[in-house]
This record gives C-alpha cells, sequence and structure tokens, in this order.
C-alpha cells in the first residue's frame, strides 16, 4: 500500500515517519486471551516461526490493535527467578563521638525522619590485621538504651584472606544507635599474636598489632529487603530445518552445517552412541570476509563420553554466547581417531517473549517480516514498572503459523553458470588452446 505526505506538509519541511500497517508485512497472526476489565499486562511467546521472519534485534515484529493502531510492547528473554534479599540504604546522620574509659570509643547516629528500621551495618575502615568486638545499642527516643548486639570484627588479610565488618541487627524500631568499639583484649589477640611469633624474623609485630590505632572512614546502615531478580535463562529447544554431516578425512574433521532458520541458539547438544572419546567441537556462524562467504568462530568447547568401569562421564554439549543466524556450523576435530557417529544434532536457546499492556474488549494482530523498518522507541516505563513490581502477565496464544512457502525451482542462468570461477578458467583455457592452434594452422601455411 502506497501512502503519499501531504504537498503543505512537504513544503513547510515537514518530514513525519508514517507508521507500518500489517499490509506492510509478510506475514500477521491474530492474538487471542482471558477477558480483562482493565488494563493488564499480557504476554505471548515467540515461536520458530517468528524467529524465522523477523530480523535479529526484532525491529520488525509489530503490534497493531483492530484500528491498525501500532501498539508498544517489550521482547525480552524468559528468565527464572529467584528471591534475594538486597541491601538498601537507610540515612542517618552521625551526632557526636567521644571516647570512653578503659581505652574504647563511642560513636552515635540518627536515623534520618521517614526512614525505615535498619537490618545490618557497615564499619568501613582501611585498617588491616585487626581483631575489635564492637556492642550496639538503640533506643525509641535518645532516652532509654537497650543493648541490641555484641560480636567481633576482624581482618586476618595478612594470614588468610578474612574480612568481616559488617554485623546484622535484630528486628528493632529503633531511631537512635550508639555504637562502641573496643580494642582488641590480649584473649582475643592471642591466636593472631601466636602467628606473628611463629616468624622469628618480625617478633614486635605482635605487639604493635595490639597498639594499632582503630581508624573509621565511616559508618553505613542497611535494610535488607527481598527482591524478586532473575536468575538464568529458560531454555528451549528449537527444531532444525535441515543437518548435514561431512567428513573429511584430509583435514581429519567432521563438518556439521546446521541450518537454524535464525533461531536464538545458545547450546549445541550432541546425540551419539560413539563411547570413549574427547573431542574439541568449534562453533561457527555465517560472515563475510573480504566480500567472500566466509566463517568465523563463535567458541571451542570439549564433548566427551567416557564409560568404563569405575568410572563414567557424559558431557556431550557446548554453551556459547547467543547466535542468530541462517546456519551453524560445527567442527569436531577427530585428529587420527575415527570419526565420530552424530545420530543428531540439537539447538537450545533461550525462550522470548512480547509484553504489552492488553486493554478490555480490544483485539490483536502480530505482524512480523519487514527488512526496512528500523527499531522502535516506545514509551515501556508502565511495563517495565509492572515487571518490577513482580505482575504476573497473562499468556495470551498466537494464531497457528501459516504454511512455509513452497520451495520454487530456481531457474537456471547462463551468465551465473559462466561466472562460476572453475567454469570460466576453463572456458578460458578452452579458448586459448583453440586460439593456439589456429596460430599454429595459420603459420603453417605462411611461406
Amino acid at each position: 500500500m502506497k501512502r503519499f505526505l501531504h504537498p503543505l506538509l512537504v513544503l513547510a519541511g515537514a518530514t513525519p515517519l508514517l507508521a507500518a500497517i500489517p499490509a506492510d508485512f509478510r506475514s500477521s497472526r491474530d492474538l487471542s486471551g482471558p477477558a480483562v476489565d482493565a488494563p493488564c499486562l499480557a504476554e505471548i511467546r515467540l515461536d520458530a516461526h517468528l524467529m524465522a521472519d523477523t530480523r535479529p534485534g526484532f525491529p520488525d515484529l509489530r503490534l497493531f490493535d483492530a484500528e491498525l493502531r501500532e501498539i508498544p510492547r517489550l521482547v525480552e528473554p524468559l528468565f527464572t527467578t529467584q528471591t534475594r534479599l538486597v541491601r538498601n540504604p537507610v540515612g542517618a546522620r552521625a551526632t557526636e563521638l567521644r571516647e570512653l574509659p578503659g581505652n574504647r570509643i563511642e560513636a552515635r547516629f540518627d536515623l534520618e525522619p521517614g526512614v525505615p528500621s535498619p537490618t545490618a551495618l557497615d564499619i568501613r575502615t582501611t585498617l588491616r590485621d585487626f581483631i575489635r568486638t564492637v556492642r550496639i545499642s538503640g533506643s525509641d527516643d535518645g532516652q532509654y538504651w537497650r543493648p541490641l548486639v555484641e560480636t567481633d570484627i576482624f581482618d586476618y588479610a595478612r594470614y588468610m584472606g578474612i574480612r568481616r565488618t559488617w554485623i546484622e541487627l535484630p528486628e528493632n524500631s529503633c531511631r537512635h544507635f550508639a555504637i562502641e568499639i573496643d580494642n582488641a583484649t590480649e584473649e582475643r589477640a592471642q591466636p593472631l599474636v601466636h602467628l606473628v611469633q611463629k616468624n622469628r624474623k618480625e617478633q614486635s609485630r605482635a605487639l604493635e598489632l595490639l597498639r594499632t590505632p582503630f581508624q573509621i572512614s565511616g559508618i553505613s546502615f542497611f535494610q535488607n529487603v527481598p527482591s524478586t531478580v532473575n536468575d538464568a535463562p529458560v531454555l528451549q529447544e528449537w527444531p532444525a530445518a535441515a543437518m548435514k554431516v561431512r567428513e573429511d578425512y584430509m583435514a581429519r574433521i567432521t563438518e556439521i552445517i546446521l541450518d537454524t532458520r535464525f533461531a536464538p541458539v545458545t547450546r549445541i547438544v550432541f546425540e551419539t552412541p560413539s563411547r570413549n572419546f574427547n573431542r574439541i567441537a568449534t562453533i561457527q556462524v555465517p560472515t563475510v570476509v573480504k566480500g567472500k562467504d566466509s566463517w568465523r568462530t563463535v567458541d571451542d568447547g570439549i564433548i566427551s563420553c567416557v564409560d568404563i568401569p569405575g568410572y563414567s562421564t557424559n558431557r556431550l554439549s557446548v554453551d556459547f554466547a547467543e547466535q542468530r543466524t541462517g546456519q551453524l556450523r560445527v567442527i569436531i576435530q577427530n585428529t587420527d581417531n575415527p570419526p565420530l557417529k552424530i545420530s543428531a544434532v540439537r539447538p537450545y536457546g533461550p525462550v522470548y517473549r512480547l509484553l504489552w499492556l492488553a486493554e478490555p474488549a480490544a483485539t490483536y494482530r502480530l505482524a512480523s517480516g519487514n527488512n526496512t523498518l528500523a527499531q522502535p522507541y516506545y514509551d515501556l516505563f508502565a511495563i517495565r514498572t509492572a515487571l518490577e513490581k513482580g505482575v504476573d502477565p497473562a499468556l495470551w496464544q498466537l494464531a497457528a503459523a501459516p504454511p512455509p512457502p513452497p520451495v520454487a525451482a530456481r531457474p537456471f542462468s547462463f551468465g551465473e553458470f559462466v561466472s562460476r570461477p572453475f567454469v570460466f578458467g576453463s572456458l578460458l583455457a578452452v579458448a586459448a588452446l583453440a586460439l593456439l592452434f589456429l596460430l599454429a594452422k595459420a603459420l603453417k601455411k605462411a611461406p
């Protein structure tokens, strides 16, 4: 469908970009989902047909409603989630720092108004090789104090690479905190002193450790908040359209060409009846070098299968960075060993999903396949916020994919046939021989 800009807009120098519609794409498919009473987060899972029909990065995967309006959408891999504790800073200000009898120091802090009660604190110091006892007290009003925790902070980096300056606090409602730090007593320093005294060249190091003043660069308060974070991508097996296996006995390799039809692949799994082997498998993708088609190595891996009495292992997969190409080339190094019998090579990769905000009583159509569209830039704040808040999207379904078009027989091209290097060289050699024959015949007739 052709559309033209209004002449007045052209004269005014305006160049608005006209949005595409489903008719501008190679294919489109309807979506179906549950009825909703209010706008809600929805998602569909992308299948192999969409992967084969879209460009890397999905710039030509667009969502439309019944009125052919383009709907903002987000395309991302599907991850498994895990709940972890995230430490959020809690604002507090220092109100007092004083020395106490018995070679002790005390620092007092008041929380900022409106901030939650902390569940942990960190005493930051650049000091090394120390051990100190810390007592923490809390108060609701700054008048009546109650003990919260007593523990040690230490650093054994000089000997064992162990350090702890983080202190967990019990559940509390305190708004004021007093942190008292003692010098290490001889009893608590004894294990570290004993380690130092083993080195006869540094006998004075033991006393230096006890006399080292404790220097504090800051104290920070935190609250542990449970948060759901992405853990690992969900993988699925992507069907391969074709596989070709060729044994190159001169190069001592097995070459496997896998037609992946632009599916996102991050893992290759081999199936073989062979046993007791350990081979290098190289993963390559198509590239162009100096105008010629070639292959670029993505990663190498070791595949092995050992089955002997008392020991067995079975590692028949290679992981690599995500690749979306038409083909994958796998090279197995055989060296002087017999080639492996490859039964199948199965590609795996992340599941991708498309998310949008579904409106009540609205219908949607997904369009794919356009070689001219650039990457869209949508306002996705609402979608990302819903995901961050843990909203579970409603799963919609894609209509069945259209059958692939029949592969038409490629017409014979004499020009393309002649332009092949082998054919062109052969014709050139024949022409040279014919010229030499005619030249010799002419020379015989000459006086």
